[in-house]
């Protein structure tokens, strides 16, 4: 499911998950579970990749971002 980092864990994934769908909610974008965990992977590896950690206001600055440039398209 996420090759994001060995140290995360399920409870941080579900967590950004969350904020990530409320960023998608924000925008009116309605995705199935799957795609949102791809998204959300992508979002925390962007985070990881940057020096950022997976606390909620840098998952969520990296999400709007992330969602106002409609990368979530790839998927």
């Amino acid at each position: 499911m996420m090759d994001v980092n060995m140290s995360t864990n399920a409870d941080d994934f579900r967590r950004c998950c969350e904020i990530v769908k409320k960023e998608l909610y924000k925008r009116d974008v309605v995705i199935n579970e799957n795609i949102l965990e791809k998204i959300t992977e992508d979002i925390m590896n962007v985070s990881i990749s940057k020096g950022g950690d997976f606390a909620d206001k840098t998952i969520q600055s990296f999400a709007e971002v992330y969602i106002a440039k409609e990368l979530y398209k790839l998927f």
